[in-house]
């Protein structure tokens, strides 16, 4: 098995880290460029209303993928262990039950997206063509909801295996797809922002297709053998990915009321917080494959009994993390100007846009370092501590701060808040890992064997 690609537990750390993440961030480089060209078409054929109105309904489709973003992580990090521990029979049981999961997930979102989303807008303080047009994307985009979630259990899937390039080419059809359509039914066809919701949601339907082929061709599940012990594995994985969930609800909630308060400054400033926040997915996504790279290889190097090397991973892939974050940084100060230009004409929201930038930038690595760290949190099977984390970093400090301030110091005072919240969250990431290595063993958190 040393020879195998997908096997973490041999070979140099770093190495595996990056062979990893590195086609996940293909991926997603895709994905987000699906976003960005999303973004510039929309800013640019339905104006700063059509951004505002995507940055209004882009935190209601979060808190609906919340929960399922926590629980297919859950199934990520066990699919992994079973990797590790070179246990193959166990897959049947996890595979129908992350099936399952997913088919109940998808049809409960449709149903809550059709009756909650006007209510949901207006408990945002949002009202008028704004509101109306947000609900619209959410509505259209509802269509494609199984495809959004199947794709996302597919990627789930090979990742735990640790096939990150089949998850790679996966989510690279889907995203060029995406990319194709929103030209056409927004650009070439005037469809709006119902034209943008319903290009996700075709390419979507289209990557689950795509997945389900590779998935079963590169990974076939025996449909043989004993009686899978769906219970058991549908258990823990609720009992794992509760709080991976519950902290990606956390952020979703927390976006809702950061918009509830951005709201009262206008559609410029709303618009303006909808750009940056694209920004920050595009610059964040590779650390966030780190955090997943060091997930999967913490998670099968314990599942092998090897600790120490679980931990030279994790450090060497901090150091690498800093020294890119500087660079990354760099570059977006540097560049904000053109940045904001591609995105909008208007004046008013570009120089916002950078002063925005200019502000939260120069502390990425306040967020960078706590993302990685929470990798190994989840691979060591300590979920619960990121939660806390964004309990903390979100809940207790960058909101409060942010509403707190608005009324005196304008919407600087929301910007500073992120930095803020950066701060706390990486101090207690730093303090839970000090506790998780130096104590009991990260084993001792059980899930079904």
């Amino acid at each position: 098995m040393s020879g195998d690609a997908t096997d973490m537990t041999t070979g140099p750390p770093l190495r595996k880290v990056l062979g990893f993440a590195l086609p996940l961030t293909a991926a997603n480089l895709l994905q987000q460029g699906y976003v960005l060209v999303d973004g510039i078409v929309v800013g640019h054929w339905t104006g700063v209303g059509g951004l505002a109105a995507i940055g209004a309904a882009g935190p209601l489709f979060y808190l609906l993928n919340a929960m399922f973003i926590g629980l297919g992580t859950a199934f990520t990090i066990r699919l992994a262990h079973l990797r590790g521990a070179g246990d193959a029979d166990a897959r049947r049981g996890v595979v129908l039950s992350l099936a399952l999961v997913t088919a109940v997930w998808s049809v409960g979102c449709v149903l809550v997206a059709t009756a909650l989303v006007n209510p949901a807008l207006a408990l945002m303080g949002l009202h008028g063509q704004v509101a109306d047009d947000g609900a619209v994307f959410i509505s259209t985009l509802s269509i494609g909801f199984p495809g959004i979630f199947g794709s996302a259990a597919v990627s789930a899937y090979l990742r735990g295996l640790g096939d990150s390039r089949a998850a790679l080419w996966v989510a690279g059809f889907g995203s060029v797809t995406n990319a194709v359509l929103v030209l056409l039914l927004v650009a070439g066809w005037d469809m709006g922002i119902a034209g943008a919701a319903l290009a996700t949601a075709t390419s979507s339907t289209a990557a689950l297709v795509v997945g389900l082929v590779v998935a079963a061709r590169k990974y076939p599940v025996a449909r043989t053998g004993g009686r899978p012990a769906l219970r058991r594995e549908l258990t823990g994985a609720v009992r794992l990915g509760f709080p991976l969930a519950s902290q990606h609800i956390i952020l979703a909630v927390g976006i809702m009321v950061l918009v509830w308060i951005i709201q009262a400054f206008g559609p410029v400033v709303l618009a303006a917080f909808s750009i940056v926040s694209r920004v920050e997915q595009f610059t964040a996504m590779l650390f966030l494959d780190f955090s997943g790279a060091i997930t999967a290889f913490t998670a099968q190097n314990l599942g092998a009994g090897d600790e120490r090397r679980a931990r030279t991973g994790l450090t060497r892939t901090l150091g690498l993390t800093a020294a890119l974050t500087v660079v990354t940084a760099a570059v977006v100060l540097v560049a904000r100007g053109p940045i904001a230009a591609i995105f909008t004409d208007d004046p008013a929201t570009r120089a916002l846009t950078e002063r925005y930038l200019v502000i939260i930038y120069p502390f990425l690595a306040l967020y960078t370092l706590m993302v990685v760290l929470h990798g190994y949190l989840n691979g060591a099977r300590r979920t619960t501590a990121p939660l806390i984390c964004t309990v903390i970093a979100f809940l207790l400090v960058q909101i409060p701060f942010a509403y707190l301030f608005h009324s005196v110091f304008g919407i600087e005072a929301v910007m500073w808040a992120v930095v803020v919240g950066w701060t706390a969250g990486l101090t207690y990431s730093v303090l839970c890992l000090r506790r998780v290595l130096f104590t009991a063993p990260a084993l001792e958190e059980a899930l079904p064997s």
